[in-house]
């Protein structure tokens, strides 16, 4: 009768946790979908209900493409305060997961358009986004995201500290180009990576590395869109090939796309 009994329980246990989990991967897969096609929002929407952390973690992704391909949208600093709260909540829910750490730096980094370069210094914002950067790569070095982020962090060092920041921070232009490398021979086909590259590196108005930013615009631009954010990234990509014959406005576009 006990061992009768114990598998009766564990019978009601097994269901209980599929029809817990049922729901929430059914919003997880509308998540994906919406996000697939562009429509960011629901996508946050439904990822927020699922819930956890890689349900937070996938809406802070959601509203931060938003904010990348939508530069005009007059409410860019609540959807940043909504994204770095998904992504607090997500990192909260499990500071283990690779994703949540990944989306809160990221997150982070939208932060800091809005605040000072002394103040996020004192907040240690740029400090705690590397932190989580690096954490990520410590323990998956193949991790491609996390890769180009990193590589990301230290071309906006550059632009936004210079020298002094540089040292300051321990970034440099060639570790940014570095990570931006390893990631992009992980993932060859991954058009958004190396149009990142090309706009952090045309952003720095240094013309050692002109001509590896528009190879790799232009590589980015023979490659085709697998979702909605690279098919909107490649239309910027377009935007930013259309200024390669006027230097000082190729840098004043990629730093307002940096910036806004």
């Amino acid at each position: 009768m006990q061992l009768i009994y114990i598998a009766r329980m564990r019978i009601l246990t097994l269901l209980a946790l599929v029809l817990l989990t049922a729901p929430a991967q059914a919003d997880m897969d509308r998540a994906r979908q919406a996000f697939a096609s562009g429509h960011w929002q629901e996508a946050a929407s439904q990822a927020e209900q699922a819930g956890g952390a890689e349900g937070y973690a996938y809406a802070a992704r959601a509203l931060v493409a938003q904010l990348m391909l939508e530069p005009d949208n007059p409410d860019r600093r609540a959807l940043t305060r909504d994204a770095l709260d998904l992504a607090e909540a997500a990192y909260r829910a499990d500071n283990e997961s690779a994703e949540a750490r990944l989306r809160l730096a990221i997150s982070l980094g939208y932060q800091g358009r809005y605040t000072s370069t002394m103040r996020a210094l004192f907040l240690r914002v740029p400090q705690r986004g590397r932190a989580l950067l690096e954490s990520v790569v410590m323990e998956d070095p193949g991790n491609v995201w996390a890769l180009g982020t990193l590589g990301a962090w230290n071309l906006e060092v550059a632009r936004r500290g210079g020298t002094r920041g540089m040292e300051m921070l321990g970034a440099s232009v060639e570790a940014g180009t570095g990570f931006y490398s390893q990631a992009i021979a992980l993932d060859p086909g991954n058009p958004a990576l190396r149009y990142f590259l090309a706009l952090g590196l045309i952003a720095l108005d240094d013309p050692d590395r002109t001509l590896m930013a528009w190879q790799q615009l232009d590589i980015a631009l023979g490659l085709e869109p697998r979702d909605a954010f690279e098919a909107g990234l490649l239309a910027e990509a377009v935007q930013l090939e259309g200024l390669s014959g006027d230097r000082h406005a190729a840098t004043a576009w990629a730093v307002a796309q940096m910036t806004q």
